[in-house]
């Protein structure tokens, strides 16, 4: 009786998988539960973070507002992908003295080294979330913006903390709105997520982005929402 109820199970089990299975090729629920990610490096071993795709999504939906002046943070990748010829002059950011990609090294909840409406576009990838005292960096953000400057920023709602000491915030669409409404006025702000359910679960246990469809990543569901996107104009 035991082993019949047992084979019944296996059947009803192997049905439901198959039935179950998400489009994509890897199935994120295998039969055995594991403790272990697929991956502790976002993905990076096996292609593209979902994340970052996300990040680069965002960055190419709103390229345009990277222009004359930027700064960017860490090092200037982003700043030469999307703004090409749109953009006079480049600086890099970090309060790393040893990254020799920064040509000024301050920290951005204090930025002495840099005057008052300077810049015409800040970029801030993933950035707000590793500083203690983010709402500082914002609002030098908003200081160091000429009138008519922006800030393109990504923050994560979802995210793995593998640098524990340095992972201190997730957001969502309502918090950024608040935080950043808080300095640039929220008719100046405009907030939106990427993600879904399925592309969490992907990123969450370490699989690229190559790894899902493009559908099953542009699909968005604010409720699972893996970055939040913010451009705040001031």
């Amino acid at each position: 009786m035991i082993k019949t109820t047992l084979n019944l199970a296996r059947k009803i089990r192997a049905w439901m998988t198959k039935k179950l299975r998400p489009k994509s090729k890897y199935f994120l629920f295998p039969p055995k539960h594991s403790l272990d990610s697929i991956s502790c490096c976002y993905g990076f071993d096996r292609g593209t973070p979902v994340d970052r795709y996300y990040i680069e999504k965002f960055l190419e939906e709103n390229k345009d507002e990277i222009r004359g002046r930027c700064l960017e943070i860490t090092d200037n990748v982003y700043t030469r992908r999307f703004g090409k010829n749109r953009v006079k002059k480049s600086d890099v950011l970090d309060i790393d003295k040893k990254n020799n990609k920064a040509n000024i090294h301050g920290d951005l909840r204090d930025l002495k080294e840099i005057k008052n409406d300077v810049y015409d576009c800040v970029i801030a990838t993933h950035t707000f979330g590793v500083i203690d005292e983010y709402q500082k960096a914002v609002k030098e953000c908003y200081r160091i913006l000429k009138p008519g400057g922006t800030l393109v920023a990504t923050v994560s709602a979802l995210g793995v903390a593998v640098e524990l000491e340095k992972s201190f915030w997730r957001f969502t669409e309502t918090s950024v709105r608040y935080v950043f409404g808080k300095f640039f006025g929220q008719e100046n702000i405009k907030v939106c997520s990427l993600g879904n359910v399925l592309s969490g679960q992907a990123f969450w246990v370490g699989l690229a982005a190559e790894e899902l469809s493009e559908e099953e990543l542009n699909y968005n569901d604010p409720r699972y929402s893996i970055i939040v996107g913010v451009i705040a104009n001031k």
